[in-house]
């Protein structure tokens, strides 16, 4: 591990509240990415539609119009995951149906497990506890013929934003919720809570909920901290000379982290879809740094002038997170419901960008987490025309990256080490 102070958030403690966002008069809804042939958009140019209405579908999830108003056309756009698609553009007209409302809880404890996994469906609730995955999609793909268990991250695993502190810190007792929510909707045997060793849980927590449930403290001073492998090797060792369900517990069970969980306490319980997003918005660029409540399809322009513009200009953006994120160019993008931080980065702070050949200083294998080789995993992707032996073994290895991208920090030759083994990953796993 290494220690987290080079990486910590300059808003560390600074952000005490959140902060409303303002109303966008012309939102820019993304639909659908290029590639994903399954969603079928529902509205086209000149149709009227209410605040949380869906307006494209596919059999995993449903996007929603954040607010009411006419569709002024279905326009090519570029998102902040670097990825391009559809959006609905839409302009703000008529009265909300969410917004300013007093939502009442609904009884979901009377709701079976096919009606609970419906409403987080229909609520759109995706899972960003690593890479965004509709949530009702990955509970159906549990094993049904072992035990299952729920694991919470409530910490955010990127120390250069607040985001999940921040809504663990301010809606603890509807993140409760959602997590017993998500747990019955899985059949969880048990429930384990990952929590920043900084910040101790409340006392009898364990009891708050009908499924056994255990904590597990993490070192938030060093990173990587908060990925799949962490969570799981922590919680291995301090079960291990116990008779607790949780050491079986291991990569195929469900994690998730506190935006997940109030997300799907406001699609299940509230029975509102998910149409806002909480964003941390920092950097030097800014004049002010806050946590905002926005509405999906608000422009990051706008979302600069709420934060009182610039006082200087940007040398980069990054979304969700300077070690794990990625970084943009546009302000025209919208907000969308995978991001969870966006920081303005003047050029004073960037090291020089320019790529140049491997010099093989053996850094990125001295700081991997997980002792892989990543300058031998870029080569595996980048000589695809010529593999030896040796090579096919070591791009097996790719499976155990955690993608904490400690490599590409080290790198002296700034070459993409992270995102390079994070596509050899998927190369391999559309093969199987």
């Amino acid at each position: 591990m290494k220690p987290v102070y080079n990486f910590v958030s300059e808003d560390s403690g600074l952000i005490t509240k959140t902060v409303s966002g303002f109303i966008p008069e012309t939102a820019v809804i993304p639909l659908k990415k290029n590639g994903q042939d399954d969603v079928e958009i529902l509205v086209k140019a000149g149709d009227e539609v209410k605040e949380g209405q869906v307006i494209a579908r596919s059999s995993d999830t449903c996007s929603h119009s954040s607010i009411p108003g006419k569709v002024e056309n279905i326009i090519r756009s570029k998102f902040a995951d670097g990825s391009e698609g559809y959006a609905a553009k839409i302009r703000l007209e008529g009265v909300f149906s969410f917004s300013g409302k007093k939502l009442l809880e609904t009884r979901w404890q009377a709701k079976d497990v096919q009606n609970l996994l419906f409403r987080i469906r229909e609520g759109g609730v995706l899972n960003t506890f690593s890479e965004p995955v509709p949530l009702n999609v990955q509970i159906k793909k549990l094993d049904r013929s072992s035990d299952r268990f729920l694991i919470v991250r409530l910490y955010s695993e990127d120390p250069s934003r607040i985001t999940d502190d921040f809504v663990t810190d301010h809606y603890f007792e509807k993140i409760k919720t959602g997590i017993a929510v998500t747990a019955k909707a899985m059949e969880a045997r048990g429930i384990l809570l990952a929590f920043d060793s900084r910040k101790p849980l409340p006392d009898g927590l364990e009891k708050e909920f009908e499924q056994e449930t255990a904590c597990v403290s993490m070192d938030s001073r060093n990173y990587p901290n908060g990925f799949m492998h962490e969570i799981v090797s922590s919680a291995k060792k301090t079960f291990k000379n116990s008779n607790s369900v949780f050491s079986t517990l291991g990569n195929r069970d469900l994690f998730i982290d506190s935006v997940t969980a109030l997300n799907v306490y406001n699609a299940v319980v509230l029975e509102k879809p998910e149409i806002t997003v909480e964003l941390h918005v920092t950097g030097d660029c800014l004049n002010a740094g806050a946590v905002m409540t926005l509405k999906t399809g608000t422009l990051l322009r706008d979302v600069v002038a709420q934060a009182g513009g610039f006082k200087r200009q940007p040398g980069k953006i990054i979304i969700n997170g300077k070690i794990t994120g990625n970084s943009i160019s546009a302000l025209d993008i919208p907000v969308s419901k995978e991001i969870k931080s966006v920081a303005f980065v003047p050029f004073s702070q960037l090291p020089d960008q320019k790529k140049q050949h491997c010099i093989r200083c053996g850094n990125c294998l001295k700081i991997c987490p997980m002792n892989l080789s990543p300058e031998a995993l870029y080569r595996c992707f980048t000589n695809m025309d010529f593999k030896d032996e040796n090579l096919k073994l070591i791009e097996k290895t790719a499976a155990l990256c955690t993608e904490c991208s400690l490599c590409n920090s080290v790198c002296p030759s700034r070459l993409p080490l992270s995102q390079t083994i994070a596509l050899l990953k998927k190369e391999k796993n559309d093969e199987k």
